[in-house]
C-alpha cells in the first residue's frame, strides 16, 4: 500500500479533490484528512483522520512491549539470581514477572504514544499548525499514477510526499472515523 500527502489552505478545494477522487474509484476509507478542526471536515462529509493515524499509539504499544519484555528477563534473572522469594520463584514467578513487566511496558508505550503525534507524519504537522490541511490517500502502487493524473486538475493541492509509510495493521482502525 502506497501514501500519497497533499497539503492545501483551501478547505472547498480539499472537498472537490475529496469528490474527484471518490469518482476515480478511491473509497471513503482510503481517504483522510488532518485538520486543525475535525467539525469543519466532518460537516462537509470529509473523512478526519482518527487516532491511529494521528498519534503514535502503535508505535509506542510495540515500544512498550519490547522494553516491558526486556525489563520482564531482567527482572526475572535477578529475582531468580538473588533468591530475594526464598527459593519460591520458579517457572510461575518467571511467567508471571515476564506478564506483568510486559502488560506495563505496552500499556505505558500506548499511553506516551497516545501523547505523541506521528512519527511518521510529523514533519508535516507544522502545515496544520499553520492552518492548512493534510490529505492522505492510500492507494496500492498500480492505483498512484492514475490519482496522481487525477490530482494535476487541482493545483492549489501540493505533493508533501509519496513516501509516508504508517503501518495500520487491521481494516476496520482505518474506517474509524
Amino acid at each position: 500500500m502506497s501514501r500519497l500527502l497533499y497539503r492545501c489552505d483551501n478547505l472547498a478545494e480539499i472537498e472537490n479533490t475529496y469528490k474527484d477522487l471518490r469518482d476515480a474509484g478511491v473509497e471513503d476509507a482510503h481517504l483522510h484528512v488532518i485538520a486543525k478542526q475535525d467539525g469543519q471536515l466532518l460537516r462537509r462529509g470529509l473523512n478526519a483522520a482518527n487516532t491511529w493515524y494521528k498519534t503514535d499509539i502503535l508505535n509506542g504499544w510495540s515500544k512498550g512491549v519490547r522494553y516491558g519484555l526486556a525489563a520482564g528477563i531482567l527482572a526475572s534473572l535477578i529475582f531468580a539470581a538473588s533468591e530475594v522469594f526464598s527459593g519460591y520463584y520458579g517457572f510461575w514467578g518467571i511467567l508471571t514477572t515476564l506478564v506483568v513487566f510486559t502488560a506495563f511496558g505496552t500499556w505505558l508505550g500506548g499511553f506516551i504514544g497516545l501523547q505523541t503525534k506521528n512519527h511518521a507524519l510529523k514533519d508535516f504537522y507544522h502545515f496544520v499548525d499553520e492552518g492548512e490541511y493534510l490529505l492522505l490517500i492510500d492507494l496500492s502502487l498500480a492505483e498512484a499514477k492514475h490519482i496522481k493524473t487525477v490530482l494535476q486538475y487541482h493545483p492549489n493541492l501540493k505533493l508533501v510526499s509519496d513516501e509516508v509509510e504508517t503501518t495500520i495493521p487491521l481494516d476496520i482502525m482505518e474506517r474509524m472515523h
